[in-house]
């Protein structure tokens, strides 16, 4: 899984982005011309009216006319909405037809054709004989009679009403459409509950609330989109959701708006490359946090303002958050790009589903999908980059914790890391353990004469001699100033011994000299081996003793703490 990959093949995650993205596009149904064109018209309900009763003459002259090649905005009037549809040129064809009504969105709708039965149908009707595809209803003709007029009637809903399609077409090629339309949207939702769980299982691993935010965000989207498109009661069979679908997608259309900004300020750091945005983001968030509060009033009012802040709120922070995106991105944050490159199809997309709903871009049938395909596409592009952000954050931390423990000028241990390995050598106990004490002698004498620079010269030369002549599981540090210490696991105090007399040699070797009137440098070192039980203070006494016992001996030689070597256990 691409989580587990290096920082440097982040490449290749854009490339199973874009592979998903082609997948995804790839199911989607192709669009479908209309065999019969039809000619529209619409009005509200009067007061008095009656679903099972289409209007008479009278009534009709209310009607007003619309494009069915394009969508229409129905509002849902207090007392409903009557629909009648006509044959654009002549009279029905024969045979048997379905009539498609594209996001048609919650709510009931009941047709009425001449010598046919009366049908209802809703997006959310659990029914299970129903005819059901995500996002449409659809009515099954047969053999309409002459010029009559199919009339629709939509039933008051507290949905603000959605921009439809109306379509003629034969069952093969609905049958055809319906198929391709399913597939591509249980193939959507799939990838956006997926990445909401992989969100959700980072998250509490991590303890990192920008994982938590993102499962919000996509779950309430992949919620919103199953209910609006009717995929919660078939085929999910949701029935909890059908009891009051319009205040569920509200609801969840507003927790996943105010998690998405809070998310996209954690994640892109927009407080510490905007400070100023910090009040901008959080009344954004209070506005669709005032939406889920309104829809969970218990009274119609606060629910219905609820319902009309929803599209204004949207078209609102969708541009505002792109704008604050933008100006993070350009002041050098690395992942409000990927924000960007995610979320922006999506907003846009989705402020222009919600313009619908002013009668604008009513010739864009496709927003719909496209939408739902961007929120897929937009889910693994932020899980990618919340992948990103944790092995950057990671590495960060392994090199924080590295420049903690690494002498900054010798580039070995500092005392500090020396001291916590030899502790946990000696609480291991696993075998023969031995310290070495080295000091540069005369090392005041050469920075009187040269200079300090010469001495930290020296001191790194020093270094890298010593590395030469130990083995890899041995370890080398700077205890401080020109002392060092080299901790000898599984070596005996006469196999230390061994190593120092090496130590010496190589230095003298070397001849370690900063300026030619300034004799070689030396060294002196005092070795010592752990006892059963020694304490680390003990231990390093001990040592440091026998370095000062090789200094005060004449330097340039070792000398061995006068303690035995390891005792055998007593019976």
């Amino acid at each position: 899984m691409f989580i587990l990959m290096p920082h440097s093949n982040s490449s290749w995650i854009f490339l199973g982005v874009l592979m998903a993205l082609g997948l995804l596009c790839a199911l989607a149904p192709p669009a479908r011309a209309t065999q019969v064109i039809l000619r529209g018209a619409w009005m509200m309900a009067p007061a008095r009216s009656s679903a099972s009763q289409p209007p008479d003459a009278v009534a009709t002259q209310a009607l007003r006319v619309f494009n069915t090649h394009g969508l229409v905005h129905l509002p849902r009037g207090s007392h409903g909405t009557w629909v009648r549809l006509l044959p654009a040129v002549g009279t029905w064809p024969a045979g048997q037809w379905m009539l498609v009504i594209d996001q048609p969105g919650l709510g009931v709708v009941d047709l009425h054709a001449l010598g046919q039965a009366p049908q209802r149908q809703a997006l959310e009707d659990l029914d299970q004989g129903a005819l059901h595809t995500p996002g449409q209803l659809a009515f099954r003709l047969e053999n309409l009679r002459g010029d009559a007029p199919l009339w629709l009637f939509f039933q008051p809903n507290p949905w603000l009403g959605s921009s439809m399609h109306f379509a003629l077409r034969t069952p093969q090629a609905w049958a055809q459409q319906a198929n391709g339309w399913l597939a591509f949207v249980s193939s959507a939702l799939t990838v956006l509950v997926v990445m909401s769980l992989m969100g959700l299982w980072f998250g509490m691993l991590l303890r990192d609330r920008a994982y938590l935010l993102y499962a919000v965000y996509v779950l309430a989207y992949a919620l919103l989109s199953a209910v609006s498109m009717g995929y919660a009661f078939h085929p999910l069979q949701l029935g909890l959701v059908a009891r009051d679908p319009a205040m569920v997608a509200r609801v969840a259309g507003g927790i996943a708006g105010a998690a998405s900004i809070l998310f996209a300020a954690r994640f892109a750091d927009l407080y510490r490359h905007l400070p100023w945005s910090r009040r901008l983001v959080q009344v954004l968030a209070g506005l669709f946090i005032a939406i889920v509060l309104l829809s969970l009033a218990p009274w119609a009012a606060p629910r219905a303002l609820g319902g009309w802040l929803q599209n204004p709120v949207v078209v609102l922070a969708g541009p505002s958050v792109l704008i604050l995106l933008i100006l993070a991105w350009s002041r050098g944050s690395r992942y409000a790009g990927f924000f960007l490159l995610g979320w922006s199809p999506l907003v846009v997309l989705t402020v222009c589903d919600s313009l619908q709903s002013f009668d604008l871009l009513q010739s864009w049938m496709w927003l719909q999908r496209a939408s739902l395909a961007a929120a897929a596409f937009e889910a693994l592009v932020l899980i990618a980059g919340l992948a990103d952000r944790t092995l950057a954050a990671r590495r960060d931390h392994r090199q924080a914790l590295h420049r903690a423990e690494i002498d900054a000028l010798t580039g070995t241990l500092n005392r500090g890391a020396l001291l916590t390995r030899l502790q946990e050598m000696l609480e291991l106990e696993s075998g023969p353990l031995s310290v070495l004490f080295v000091d540069l002698d005369h090392f005041k004498r050469l920075n009187d004469h040269a200079g300090h620079q010469a001495g930290d010269q020296a001191l790194v030369a020093l270094v890298r001699t010593m590395r030469l002549e130990l083995r890899e599981d041995d370890l080398l540090g700077r205890y401080g100033g020109e002392e060092f210490m080299v901790l000898l696991p599984g070596q005996s105090l006469s196999q230390a011994l061994g190593v120092a007399e090496r130590l010496l040699q190589a230095v003298r070797l070397r001849r370690l000299a900063i300026s030619a009137d300034l004799p070689g440098l030396t060294v002196s070192i005092g070795a010592a081996e752990a006892q059963p039980g020694e304490s680390l203070p003990r231990l390093l006494g001990r040592a440091d003793q026998a370095m000062y016992a090789a200094k005060h001996n004449g330097r340039d030689q070792v000398q061995a703490d006068p303690l035995p070597q390891r005792q055998p256990l007593q019976g």
